[in-house]
C-alpha cells in the first residue's frame, strides 16, 4: 500500500557480470558470504539469505577517487542487521573495499567538502543515533551530539567547519523525562487521525524532527527550528548563509493532498525559530521533494503539481525553480517524458536497515543539465536532463536498476549502486560523459557462485482491451520446455510501484524449488506513464485483476506450466489483489495473502495513513458503504474455494492485522482450508526488512503451503488443531 508511496548500451557494461574486460571481479570480503562456494551448483534457498550482503548508500569523495559506503550483513548470533562503514578507490585497482568502522549500527556516511572527514550515524541498543564524525587522516571517531531525541541526516557547510542536522529532541520535554520515570508510562492523549506509522511506532507530535547544527570540531549544539511541524533533512545553500528544507506547515494535513513547501533557516540563527525566521524558498500547490542549488540560484526539484480532483496516483517530474524567493510558479521540465522521476521499482533485496539515501539529484558544473533518476518499463535509470528544453538522456540501461546514487560536486564522477536480474546490488564507478562504468565490488559474488540460478524471460502480452502489460518469467535452473511445470503468479504491491529488473530471493528460490514463476507490471503500475498509473483510480481492484489473470493465460500458452497446478501470491496491495483473485475464479489450486487488505471499510477506520482525501474512494464509507463493500475480497468470501495461507506481522500498520484476521475467521467459519502465519513484533516491511530468521521462515511457509497442494507434499504443520495455537516457525 502507497506510503503518508531507452535501452542504451553501456561502455564495457555485460549483463551477466557487470564486469569490465579485463579486470577482475573483486572478491567478497568477510562475513558468511565470503565462505568458499559448494563445489556443485545447486538451486536457491530460502537460508541463503542468511549470507546475502547490501552495498547501501554509496557516497563518493568530493574529488572523485574514493567511495564511502555502507555494507549490510546478517548477523546471526543477534538474528538482526549489521551496518558499518567501508571505503573502496573509485578507479577499480583495489582488489575489495576495507572497512571503516566496525559497526554494528553506522550508517548515513557524508564526506566534508574538503574531503578530509565522514560524518556519519552511529546507533546502539535500545538508543538513537547520534552523529560522529571520522577523521581520514586516522584515529578514532569523535562523538559530535548526545541528544535524547538522536541526530539524523547530516549534511556538511560548504566550509567544512559545521555539520546541520535533524533530531526529535525537545530540550525542556526531555529534561523532564530524565526525571525518575514511573514503573509504566502514562496513557496517551490522541487529537490527530494520524499517531501512529507502520515500522516507527506512535508519533510523538511534541517531539518533531527539527534542525540543528554543530561545529565540525565539537561543541554544543545549536537548535535552528522548533514548533509543532517535522523539518525534513537539511542542505545547506552554496553560500553557507542558509540551510534549506522541506516540510509541510499545514495545520490538518491529513485532510488535502500532499502540499510540501523548501524553506530556509539563516545558518547563524542565534535563537531556535518556530517559523518567523524562515524564508519561504519554493511554494506549490503540490510536494517538494529532493532539491538541489545551481550555482547562479537556479533551484532543481522532484514533485508535482496537484490536480483538481485528486489522483490516486501523481507522477512526480523535475521540476525547475528560479527568481526571487518565494518562487510560487515553477517550469516542468519533463512535462513531455511521461515516466516516472525519480523512478523505483521493487524487489525484496535492497539494502534492509542500510538508509539514509535519498533521491539523487545533481546539476552538472556548466549548470545546462540536472542528472537525477528515471523509471521507465520496469526499470531504474541514470538520465541527464537539459536543464532548457527539458530533453531527457537515458544514461544507463533498461536492463538494470539503479539503486542507490551519488556524484561529485561537479557531477563528473557517480557512484551506483546497481542490481540486475541476477544481482541484488553491484557497486560501480560511473562516468557520464563517456558512459564507461567500472565494477568495484559484488558483496555476493562469492555465494552466488555456488548457486545456479533461475533464467528469466521478459515479454509483453495484451490484456482484453488492448493494453500492453510488461512482464517476467522465471524457470527453473534445470528448465525443459517439454515438461509441464506447477507455476506460481507473483502480484506487486503498492498499488503504484513496479516490478521490473530487480533482484527478487523469493522468485529464485521457488524457481529453484522447481516452479514458474510469473510476475507482470498491471494497469495502475507504474514506469508506464501518468494514464497507466491513475487508471485504476475508483476501480481498484478491478481491471488490474483481469491484466494477471491473462497473463496467466498467456504464460499456460506456452506448453510448459499445468493449469491444474497454479498458485497464487502477492503482499500488500498483492495481498488484497489475491484475496479477490480467489473470490472471483477457482482456477487456482492455492494461495498465499501477505500483509493485505480483506475489508476496505474497516482499513478505512485504521490504517496508519488517513483516506480523508478522495484518492481510492469518492467518500468515507459511513457516505457509501456499497462501494467499499463491493470492492472488499471479504465480501466474496463464500465462492472461495482455493486454500489460503494468510500471512501478516502482529505490528503491521499499514494494512493492520485485523484485515488477515477478518479473511482467516471467514474462511475458518465456513470450515475452508485456510492457515494463519503470524509474526510478533514485525510490521509492514516484514519480507524486505524483517529479522532474518522471520524472513526465511516467511519464505519456508510460502514454499511449503504451494509444495502441499501443488507438488502432493505432506505438511502436518497446517493441520487443524483445536485449542492450540501454532508457533510461526518450520
Amino acid at each position: 500500500m502507497p506510503s503518508p508511496g531507452r535501452r542504451l548500451a553501456l561502455a564495457c557494461l555485460t549483463a551477466a557480470g557487470l564486469a569490465l574486460p579485463g579486470v577482475a571481479p573483486a572478491a567478497s570480503v568477510g562475513g558468511p558470504a565470503g565462505a568458499t562456494a559448494a563445489k556443485a551448483p545447486r538451486p536457491m534457498r530460502e537460508d541463503d539469505l542468511l549470507r546475502f550482503e547490501w552495498v547501501a548508500d554509496p557516497r563518493i569523495a568530493p574529488d572523485g577517487t574514493r567511495i564511502a559506503f555502507t555494507r549490510v550483513a546478517v548477523d546471526t548470533a543477534t538474528d538482526n542487521y549489521k551496518t558499518s562503514l567501508w571505503i573502496i578507490d573509485a578507479d577499480g585497482a583495489a582488489p575489495a573495499p576495507r572497512a571503516l568502522t566496525a559497526g554494528p549500527r553506522d550508517a548515513q556516511p557524508r564526506w566534508s567538502p574538503d574531503g578530509k572527514a565522514i560524518a556519519f550515524v552511529r546507533g546502539a541498543e535500545g538508543k538513537p543515533g547520534q552523529l560522529y564524525v571520522l577523521s581520514m587522516e586516522g584515529g578514532e571517531a569523535v562523538q559530535l551530539t548526545r541528544l535524547a531525541g538522536g541526530a539524523g541526516s547530516p549534511a556538511w557547510s560548504p566550509d567544512s567547519r559545521s555539520i546541520a542536522f535533524t533530531s526529535g529532541t525537545n530540550p525542556a520535554l526531555d529534561a523532564d523525562s530524565a526525571k525518575a520515570k514511573p514503573k509504566h508510562e502514562p496513557g496517551r492523549v490522541v487529537t490527530r487521525p494520524e499517531f501512529r506509522f507502520n515500522g516507527q511506532g506512535f508519533i510523538d507530535p511534541e517531539r518533531p524532527d527539527h534542525l540543528w547544527v554543530v561545529a565540525a570540531a565539537g561543541g554544543a549544539p545549536r537548535q535552528l527550528t522548533t514548533g509543532r511541524f517535522e523539518d525534513g533533512a537539511p542542505r545547506w545553500s552554496r553560500d553557507g548563509r542558509w540551510i534549506y528544507f522541506v516540510a509541510d506547515r499545514r495545520d490538518r494535513p491529513w485532510f488535502g493532498p500532499e502540499d510540501a513547501n523548501l524553506y530556509a533557516v539563516p545558518a547563524d540563527l542565534a535563537k531556535p525559530s518556530d517559523g518567523a525566521a524562515l524564508k519561504t524558498v519554493i511554494d506549490i500547490a503540490g510536494p517538494v521533494g529532493a532539491f538541489a542549488e545551481a550555482s547562479d540560484g537556479r533551484i532543481a526539484t522532484i514533485g508535482h503539481l496537484a490536480t483538481d480532483p485528486p489522483r490516486s496516483y501523481d507522477q512526480d517530474d523535475l521540476l525547475l525553480a528560479g527568481g526571487a524567493w518565494p518562487r510560487r510558479t515553477v517550469r516542468n521540465l519533463t512535462a513531455t517524458y511521461d515516466f516516472d522521476v525519480p523512478g523505483a521499482i521493487s524487489s525484496d533485496q535492497h539494502p534492509p536497515r542500510g538508509g539514509g539515501g535519498g533521491t539523487p539529484l545533481q546539476w552538472a558544473d556548466d549548470g545546462r543539465s540536472i542528472l537525477t533518476t528515471v523509471g521507465r518499463h520496469g526499470a531504474a535509470m541514470l538520465a541527464r536532463v537539459d536543464a532548457a528544453s527539458g530533453e531527457v538522456s537515458e544514461l544507463t540501461d533498461g536492463a538494470h536498476e539503479v539503486i542507490g546514487a551519488s556524484a561529485t560536486p561537479d557531477g563528473r564522477r557517480w557512484a551506483l549502486t546497481l542490481g540486475d536480474l541476477t544481482h541484488p546490488g553491484v557497486l560501480c564507478c560511473f562516468d557520464p560523459g563517456t558512459r564507461i562504468l567500472t565494477t568495484l565490488w559484488d558483496p555476493t559474488q562469492a555465494l552466488f557462485a555456488g548457486i545456479r540460478l533461475g533464467p528469466v524471460e521478459e515479454f509483453w502480452y495484451t490484456s482484453f482491451d488492448g493494453t500492453r502489460i510488461q512482464a517476467w518469467i522465471v524457470k527453473p535452473p534445470d528448465f525443459d520446455p517439454r515438461r509441464k511445470y506447477p507455476a506460481i503468479l507473483e502480484i506487486h504491491g503498492g498499488p503504484h510501484t513496479a516490478y521490473g529488473v530487480g533482484f527478487f530471493h523469493e522468485f529464485q528460490q521457488l524457481a529453484g524449488a522447481g516452479y514458474v514463476v510469473l510476475y507482470t507490471n498491471p494497469r495502475g503500475s507504474t514506469t508506464y506513464g501518468q494514464t497507466f498509473g491513475n487508471i485504476i483510480q475508483y476501480r481498484y481492484p478491478g481491471d488490474d485483476a483481469r491484466d494477471l489473470l491473462l497473463g496467466v493465460d498467456s504464460l499456460i500458452a506456452r506448453g510448459y506450466v499445468d493449469p491444474k497446478r497454479l498458485g497464487v501470491t502477492g503482499g500488500s496491495g498483492g495481498g488484497l489483489l489475491t484475496n479477490w483473485i480467489i473470490g472471483h475464479t477457482p482456477r487456482f489450486a492455492a494461495a498465499v495473502t501477505e500483509r493485505c487488505v480483506s475489508d476496505w471499510a474497516s482499513f478505512w477506520y485504521s490504517a496508519d495513513f488517513t483516506l480523508f482525501t478522495p484518492t481510492w474512494f469518492r467518500k468515507p464509507p459511513f457516505e457509501d458503504p456499497d462501494d467499499y463493500r463491493e470492492r472488499s475480497p471479504v465480501t466474496y468470501a463464500a465462492k472461495i474455494t482455493t486454500p489460503l495461507m494468510i500471512v501478516d506481522g502482529e505490528e503491521d500498520w499499514r494494512t493492520p492485522i485485523g484485515q488477515s484476521e477478518a479473511m482467516f475467521r471467514t474462511l475458518k467459519q465456513q470450515r475452508k482450508d485456510a492457515v494463519m502465519v503470524r509474526f510478533p513484533g514485525e510490521s509492514h516491511e516484514l519480507t524486505r526488512s524483517g529479522l532474518p530468521s522471520h524472513r526465511v521462515q516467511n519464505q519456508h511457509h510460502v514454499r511449503a503451503w504451494f509444495d502441499h497442494y501443488l507438488l502432493g507434499k505432506p505438511a502436518r504443520e497446517y493441520d487443524e488443531v483445536h485449542d492450540e495455537t501454532r508457533r510461526a516457525a518450520p
